[in-house]
């Protein structure tokens, strides 16, 4: 049995509540979680023995991160694989640089400035290896292969608070582009390249759980789980439930672990995730 553990932000609750669905599917994959909020995630860091402190802000930060997960502290001696959740990896960046600009070669939509494909393709690149590079420093001394699993693309309902929430503003305007897909595939074949060359891998979103370029089905936002495994009361259109939890780790599994589902698990897992 190999042991795999989960390190990561408040999205991690996707992943712990498809646990025991994982577990029937994949038998031989023993799963461990350390979960905390973004802040403590993004700015924590591992040390070259492999043992990740979360960046604590005060006193109640340690104690919901100890009542959450039995520790302060999350050691991954012993573990096999390391799976890191919660990146975004600057694409939001992106989004809110090109709100108002149209790309010179490309189609007009009407935005007030014009940017040239030469240098979007420029800052895309920059842009996803900075951020990469940033992410890396978090490992300091971790010499072994790190998996990352970005915090889930947004449910594409999240239009609906457009008018009081910017991030939603940003990407109905995104969404609304010609070139959306052409740039999103643009950075994430950097982000994945970037993390490549350093000998570490993404955990990509399947195509299953897609709406779209940086884009999460809505369904998928229904129910969704909460830092310590519980469902939220009202739906973010961020966070995710047990279904994109085990969506990804089915992917994991398959395309990273070259590992296929138990015969008798085939079944509810293509119902859940497909």
């Amino acid at each position: 049995m190999s042991k795999l553990m989960i390190i990561g932000s408040s999205h991690v609750g996707a992943y712990k509540n498809a646990a025991e669905a994982f577990a029937r599917a994949y038998p031989d994959i023993d799963v461990s979680f350390f979960a905390m909020r973004g802040p403590l995630f993004l700015m924590g860091s591992m040390d070259d023995a492999g043992t990740f402190t979360p960046s604590f802000r005060n006193d109640k930060d340690r104690a919901f991160v100890r009542e959450t997960n039995g520790a302060e502290l999350a050691h991954t001696d012993g573990i096999d694989h390391l799976l890191l959740v919660g990146h975004r990896f600057a694409f939001g960046n992106l989004t809110s640089l090109l709100q108002d600009h149209d790309v010179l070669e490309g189609v007009r939509t009407g935005r007030a400035k014009l940017i040239s494909e030469g240098l979007l393709k420029e800052i895309i690149e920059n842009v996803a290896v900075t951020s990469v590079g940033e992410a890396l420093a978090q490992l300091n001394g971790y010499e072994k292969p790190v998996t990352f699993a970005m915090a889930p693309y947004p449910a594409s309902s999240i239009v609906v608070r457009a008018k009081n929430y910017e991030m939603a503003r940003l990407l109905e305007l995104f969404w609304g582009r010609p070139d959306a897909a052409w740039v999103f595939e643009l950075w994430l074949d950097h982000v994945r390249q970037a993390l490549a060359d350093k000998g570490h891998a993404l955990l990509v979103q399947p195509d299953a759980v897609n709406a779209g370029p940086f884009a999460t089905k809505p369904e998928f936002a229904d129910r969704a789980a909460s830092v310590d495994g519980d469902t939220l009361n009202n739906t973010d259109h961020r966070h995710m439930n047990a279904d994109f939890g085990l969506a990804m780790l089915h992917a994991y599994a398959e395309n990273h672990l070259g590992l296929a589902p138990q015969e008798t698990a085939k079944a509810t897992l293509n119902e859940r995730i497909a």
